[in-house]
């Protein structure tokens, strides 16, 4: 067959390329069989195989061979996307991503664009875990122009827009996001913090309400939902309402970390904040403002104990390995209880957390 691709007589021939194609893919197939006797007839066959179904197609203007030319385009694009994966597996971002793209181009050659998801997904998550957030924009983005179901996309574009400021088309994606999921409650949560970080809080409320809808007959969900939903309320100041999505999602399911923790998280922050005010009050000033703010820094600080509590707690009472992947958590929770003790001057309660953050440290080491 390579003599027959550079013959003048049949060189220009579409069916010389188509079954050069065959037989190049062939080749491959039987190369993926360990004990094949034609395993090494060929290493650079996936090379020929792509150039030779490119050509036909190029000379196939009658579409004579497309069917099984389609097919090799196809079985091209799914070798190279296989191979990504492997670079993939050995954190080798960067040619992963140039595999994936000639798995997408052959996807894309065969007529069969939908195929290509998959590699522009795992294009995608190298780009994450390369740091690229140009690359992260260019394998994401069409995704959401074809309606993908996935959930990781939609949250890391929304993000990468909302952090940088662009709340315009953060909201796009949150809008695709219901759009593509329509039963799925995350989507609404999205389009939530879509509408509140434009400052639409009226329809962020709306959101909330149906995502919670959603998850009315699921208690732990509808738990950790409300949870979340605090978490949205406190990211755009409104600390009435995170307080309430906060203790409702605690009334619905007391022992739990996620309400817990925000809520003493929200409540500490606050604290600090107070305390941030109170050391810029002039050292002159007489109207006891700085006084007022300290109080009521030390009352917010005093507020937040029991959830910080109620968090450890849970994270004790849980197995050793799951014990193990929250640790940061259980850490957070403890350097925030020994600030909070030492600005209340509680220092038998500080004790034993000091003890449990040196123990950590060394267990660590």
């Amino acid at each position: 067959i390579d003599a027959a691709c550079e013959h003048e007589q049949t060189k220009n021939d579409a069916k010389t390329w188509q079954y050069a194609g065959l037989i190049y893919s062939s080749i491959g197939s039987e190369a993926e069989k360990e004990r094949s006797k034609y395993k090494d007839l060929d290493p650079d066959w996936l090379t020929k195989c792509e150039a030779a179904a490119l050509r036909c197609k190029e000379l196939d203007t009658d579409k004579e061979y497309s069917d099984n030319n389609n097919a090799i385009l196809s079985f091209v694009g799914n070798e190279y996307y296989k191979k990504a994966i492997k670079l993939f597996q050995q954190s080798n971002w960067d040619e992963c991503m140039a595999l994936c793209e000639k798995s997408i181009r052959m996807f894309n050659e065969s007529g069969k664009k939908e195929y290509a998801s998959e590699s522009y997904m795992l294009a995608g998550k190298a780009a994450m875990n390369g740091k690229n957030n140009e690359a992260i924009m260019k394998y994401f983005k069409p995704l959401v122009r074809t309606r993908t179901k996935e959930k990781l996309v939609y949250e890391t574009l929304f993000d990468m827009y909302k952090n940088a400021g662009d709340t315009n088309e953060a909201l796009k994606i949150a809008s695709n996001y219901a759009k593509a999921c329509p039963d799925d409650y995350n989507a609404n949560m999205m389009m939530a913090k879509g509408y509140m970080i434009k400052g639409n809080m009226e329809s962020g409320a709306a959101e909330i309400q149906k995502a919670l809808e959603k998850t009315v007959n699921n208690p732990s969900k509808h738990a950790e939902l409300l949870a979340i939903a605090g978490a949205t309320y406190e990211s755009v100041n409104d600390f009435a309402a995170a307080e309430n999505k906060y203790k409702e999602s605690l009334t619905t399911l007391p022992d739990q970390f996620v309400a817990n923790f925000g809520m003493g998280k929200m409540l500490y922050n606050r604290a600090i904040d107070k305390l941030d005010e109170a050391n810029n009050v002039p050292p002159d000033d007489e109207t006891g403002l700085y006084e007022q703010l300290n109080n009521a820094s030390k009352d917010l600080f005093s507020q937040s104990i029991p959830y910080f509590v109620n968090a450890i707690s849970f994270i004790d009472k849980l197995d050793e390995n799951t014990q193990a992947l929250n640790r940061s958590n259980l850490y957070a929770c403890l350097n925030a209880l020994n600030t909070v003790y030492a600005r209340l001057e509680m220092y038998d309660q500080l004790k034993p957390i000091k003890a449990r953050i040196e123990a950590m440290k060394k267990a660590a080491q």
